[in-house]
């Protein structure tokens, strides 16, 4: 596409906020985050619970969950009303989590 004098950029850039939040995911489906920050376009989830836990819907479960092992980390452009559930077959896992808008 030729570039124009008004054209305004379209792209998954961020352009009003991010917030961070520390989730502790038990052996029940857990929102990451509990409250989704406002025009959310961009979730990463770090695991930094020393274990695998489970990501899915809110009928998430270890077998059924799609897995993210200890350290890794998932980034994926999610809006605000899209809930990201985690779980984990102990329980008491510290997650992390990076939204932005």
């Amino acid at each position: 596409m030729p570039y124009t004098k008004n054209t305004i950029p379209l792209g998954d850039w961020l352009a009003k906020t991010i917030k961070q939040t520390k989730v502790t995911v038990g052996t029940t489906a857990t929102a990451l985050p509990a409250t989704s920050l406002t025009n959310r376009r961009y979730l990463l989830v770090e695991n930094n619970s020393g274990a695998t836990i489970y990501l899915g819907d809110s009928t998430v479960t270890p077998t059924n969950g799609v897995p993210l092992a200890n350290g890794a980390s998932l980034s994926i452009n999610l809006d605000a009303v899209v809930v990201l559930y985690g779980i984990e077959a102990a329980g008491g896992r510290d997650i992390r989590v990076l939204e932005g808008a």
